[in-house]
């Protein structure tokens, strides 16, 4: 390709293989994005946000999009074979191309499709001649053929993965340069175009041969020399590599009927409003739509109060960012569905603070150079007061170059001027995950919480925890989902601004105008959550409930938690490491005479071999792979010494990495405290989870496990007082199911597992012997979690038919189980949901699975769900009721793990404070949750237990 001087200062000139967008969208995006016509529209949504996503990343002068036709080309004359085979385009997607052709059209970019020619030849055309002309070329696909086109001044990126290849790129992926691609293709073929290839040549022994002989011609020149299958069949297919060179050769000169000036985008953001209203009009883009008749839409004339030299940009500036969707002007990113400002300046500032102290509620949201809060430093905030605009204000950008790093403001007197706002819990305040943002800014002595128990809350809305309560199941609820779920927008990812791997930097080192988009879109995007799901929270008064009464309160409590953290004995995590180090070493001696020779034992793959090839021990079962699985599943059924000592190990090993080692490493080095960090939206059933470190899964029933629990310590003067509901599930049962002898035993306050064995086996509770309830005990707790009666069998050590037996006498004297059972199973089924005793809907979208397996796994799951759930919902209530009346001065609430809750306690006040937390606790459904507006009439008392002692073992 000849080149003139290419200035790679100016705008690239952008190629979009439109065709692989249509594929490429329609098939990675749902089909039950739909209009209410039944249209499928997520071929059009994908390709909009992706060539949006593309501009607001170049900001160009010029650009098209080229499509395919239906009509053959030379390739179809020359090869009857060529794409013979590819399937017939689905309806749904035929539907949407003339709305995407219409959509491009009236986004201002030039459309090119000329029948009888392929897109990649008209893009081919058009980066031969822009280069020839000195322009720089970016073209957007994800088709490997393009690469051919790949030179100094021409790469391409994929818009859907964010991968730019590059000349370089080419050789990492497949070790040859791009001008020998269409030999590379000729060679190895490609069976989705019907281009044969030579055969016995794939991708490996082609690059090895244009490696050594540079192309095809030399090649055959010296195929004499060319050993075995591939020398053989490239002399015996010479004749038909002509035509597969031709076919896998993009042309690059066509007769397109375009000049540079054609190609122009049009930047008159007038002058296609009424097609782009039409379009979203019948699309039903609603957020597109609502956007054309924003104030600050270019075409209603709005001006920016961003920063006060908005009032003389230009025209034709403002019309750039429409089109490129902004990262556009450094002070106001303005395009046709929304207005975004960075805040660079006192009066800009000052008008700012102004809207924000005059707002009944508004987003804010914090950029950081840290996920994790301890760790980070603020960079910048975000605010929204309304949708589709939203407002940036850098304060510690320092990114080596970027002058506008200068023209920051100051943080702290930006924060003293934002705290008493802040701070104002009349002005609600709307977040993604607030949690994390109130952390930050208590780093800067600002209190997002307020009074948790004051009405109005400070929190007006968390958007994560809002769609967690309306359907936990139907997404997860990160914020980019959420856009994508609920808003059907393709968001920006930090990975888009700041780069992946090793070559991410952190959000201080993106230059300020990509950071504003980023962080103005964060806002914004929250607020269009914020009002969705304010009129889905209006059609549900008990989600609202679970969100304002129950979700909220408990994420500010977690975060005081958090802050505080619990203090480890760093010397005992120490010695037990060295402790388990040694007893990790004596079990590898033992499975080495076991084995009779040394092995891996932490290798699955060694261990399988030894245990089922080298030992012969029956059982094993090979993966897809050809590795022996070694799972504990597979291993609890194998009865062998090997086995009980890689068990003994593996538990070891995961004590000494995920616990003793581990937090001595996450601990603050000043004050030996850990803090984890809680979780609410992440389980099914509304339970908390914890990472780093994650404090939940601590066994507590081995002694290493208790020893490990000793490490966790209360400082002088203190103790720690563990309070833990009493068999709260169980508990549940006797209410959800309301069965007569399980509410009678727990109201007459019975040894609950004894008088489950003294009711099947027909005696007295004071005949019961321990195994008889250590026998029901089990039972209890199985049928919770569907236990069948192989499960019970194998747990117990008895026969099938003995456990199906003791099953069958259960449900004999509990009716009222078995009927809970059936009637919620039949109750996911009708309505795809089953509830919590607070209405909480735990939706059950696998239980008409066509798997068998999957759907038996979906019904136990919905038997144990309103349990667990119920459970879940019970600590929550017990944490805001214990948070109310804890006198914090001589109590902090640490840790919630399950159903417990830990404190740290003035030792001298151990007595009177546990009365309280065990009152507020007890009386949760009878005083909390009535003030909270449910009125749960509980079958049984709820009962706590608590115990107190130097270190969190003791205080059980």
């Amino acid at each position: 390709m000849t080149t003139t001087h290419v200035d790679k200062n100016q705008p690239p000139f952008i190629l979009v293989d439109g065709s692989y967008y249509l594929f490429r969208t329609y098939h990675a995006l749902p089909k039950t994005m739909q209009n209410s016509q039944g249209l499928v529209t997520n071929a059009i949504r994908g390709t909009l946000n992706a060539l949006l996503k593309l501009m607001r990343r170049y900001h160009p002068t010029h650009m098209a999009v080229c499509f395919d036709t239906k009509s053959p080309t030379f390739r179809h004359a020359m090869s009857e074979e060529y794409k013979a085979n590819r399937p017939k385009m689905d309806i749904e997607l035929a539907e949407q191309i003339p709305y995407i052709h219409r959509l491009v059209t009236a986004l201002g970019i030039p459309l090119l499709r000329i029948e009888g020619a392929e897109a990649d030849d008209i893009i081919g055309t058009l980066a031969y001649r822009a280069v020839a002309e000195g322009h720089h070329v970016v073209i957007s696909t994800g088709d490997k053929d393009m690469m051919q086109l790949i030179n100094d001044c021409v790469i391409l990126e994929d818009s859907f993965t964010g991968k730019i290849t590059d000349s370089t790129g080419v050789v990492e992926k497949f070790g040859i340069n791009p001008d020998q691609m269409i030999d590379f293709l000729t060679l190895m073929g490609d069976s989705s175009d019907g281009i044969k290839g030579v055969p016995g040549i794939g991708k490996k022994t082609a690059k090895d041969l244009l490696n050594e002989y540079g192309n095809i011609d030399n090649m055959l020149k010296n195929v004499a020399n060319i050993k075995g299958r591939a020398g053989k069949n490239l002399l015996e297919y010479a004749d038909d590599i002509p035509m597969n060179a031709q076919l896998a050769t993009i042309v690059t000169d066509l007769e397109v009927g375009q000049d540079w000036q054609d190609l122009k985008i049009n930047t008159d953001p007038c002058a296609h409003i009424d097609e782009l209203r039409a379009l979203y009009s019948e699309l039903e883009f609603r957020n597109e739509l609502a956007s054309l008749d924003h104030p600050n839409h270019p075409a209603n004339g709005a001006q920016s109060v961003a920063h006060s030299q908005a009032d003389t940009e230009s025209q034709a500036q403002i019309a750039k960012s429409l089109q490129s969707s902004a990262i556009g002007d450094v002070t106001d990113s303005k395009s046709h569905d929304r207005a975004w400002h960075t805040i660079l300046d006192e009066p800009a500032f000052d008008n700012l603070v102004q809207l924000l102290a005059s707002a009944p509620h508004f987003v804010i949201d914090t950029e950081t150079t840290s996920v994790y809060w301890r760790q980070a430093e603020l960079v910048g905030l975000s605010f929204a007061v309304q949708a589709h605009e939203a407002y940036y204000i850098p304060l510690t950008h320092s990114l080596e170059g970027d002058e506008l790093t200068e023209k920051q403001l100051d943080r702290d007197t930006v924060l003293v001027r934002l705290k008493s706002i802040l701070e104002n819990s009349s002005i609600g305040k709307i977040g993604q995950h607030l949690k994390y943002d109130a952390h930050i800014l208590s780093l800067y002595d600002i209190n997002l919480l307020g009074n948790i128990h004051d009405k109005p809350n400070n929190w007006a809305m968390d958007t994560m925890l809002a769609s967690y309560v309306i359907n936990a199941a139907v997404t997860r609820h990160g914020m980019d989902d959420l856009a994508r779920h609920y808003l059907q927008t393709q968001t920006i990812s930090f990975e888009d601004v700041a780069g992946k791997g090793a070559k991410q930097v952190s959000f201080d080192q993106v230059a300020i105008d990509i950071a504003s988009d980023y962080a103005c879109e964060d806002a914004d995007i929250t607020y269009q959550l914020f009002e969705l799901f304010s009129q889905k929270l209006a059609d549900d008064t008990n989600n609202a409930k679970l969100l304002h009464a129950l979700e909220i309160p408990t994420a500010e409590i977690l975060c005081q938690m958090e802050a505080h953290g619990i203090l480890i004995k760093r010397p005992f995590l120490n010695e037990l490491s060295k402790r388990f180090d040694e007893e990790i070493i004596a079990l590898e001696k033992r499975a080495y005479e076991v084995a009779g020779e040394e092995f891996n034992l932490g290798s699955p793959k060694q261990l399988g071999e030894m245990l089922f090839d080298k030992l012969g021990v029956a059982g094993g079962k090979k993966t897809k792979t050809g590795q022996y699985s070694t799972g504990e599943a597979v291993l609890s059924k194998i009865d062998h010494p090997l086995v009980d000592i890689t068990l003994e190990y593996r538990g070891l090993s995961k004590l000494k990495s995920t616990y003793t080692d581990a937090l001595d490493n996450v601990a603050d080095s000043e004050t030996d405290r850990v803090h984890t960090s809680y979780h609410q939206a992440l389980t099914s059933t509304g339970r908390l989870s914890s990472t780093d470190p994650n404090l939940q899964n601590i066994p507590i029933r081995t002694a290493t496990g208790r020893l490990i629990r000793q490490a966790f310590i209360a400082p002088e003067g203190r103790v720690i007082l563990a309070a833990d509901y009493s068999q709260i599930e169980l508990r549940l049962m006797a209410h959800f199911s309301g069965d007569k002898n399980l509410t009678h035993a727990f109201n007459e306050g019975l040894d609950i597992h004894a008088a489950t064995a003294a009711e099947v086996l027909g005696k007295e509770v004071a005949d019961v012997t321990a195994t008889e309830r250590r026998n029901a005990k089990a039972i209890n707790f199985g049928l919770l979690y569907g236990m069948s009666a192989f499960g019970l069998a194998k747990q117990l050590q008895m026969s099938r038919s003995e456990a199906q037996d003791y099953i069958d006498m259960y449900f004999e004297r509990y009716p009222g189980v078995k009927d809970y059972m059936i009637n919620t199973r039949a109750s996911a089924y009708e309505h795809g949901y089953v509830e919590t005793i607070l209405g909480r809907k735990l939706y059950t979208p696998d239980i008409n699975h066509s798997n068998r397996m999957v759907k038996q796994g979906a019904e136990r799951a919905a038997i144990n769900a309103p349990l667990q759930g119920s459970a879940a919902d019970l600590i929550k209530l017990a944490m805001i009721a214990v948070d109310k009346v804890l006198p914090k001065h001589q109590a902090k609430m640490l840790l919630q793990v399950h159903d417990e809750l830990v404190f740290e306690v003035d030792a001298n006040k151990v007595d009177e404070i546990s009365q309280l937390i065990t009152d507020a606790m007890q009386n949760v459904l009878t005083a909390t949750a009535v003030e909270k507006g449910w009125n749960v009439n509980f079958a049984v008392p709820l009962l706590v237990e608590t115990d107190s002692g130097q270190n969190w073992d003791e205080a059980h």
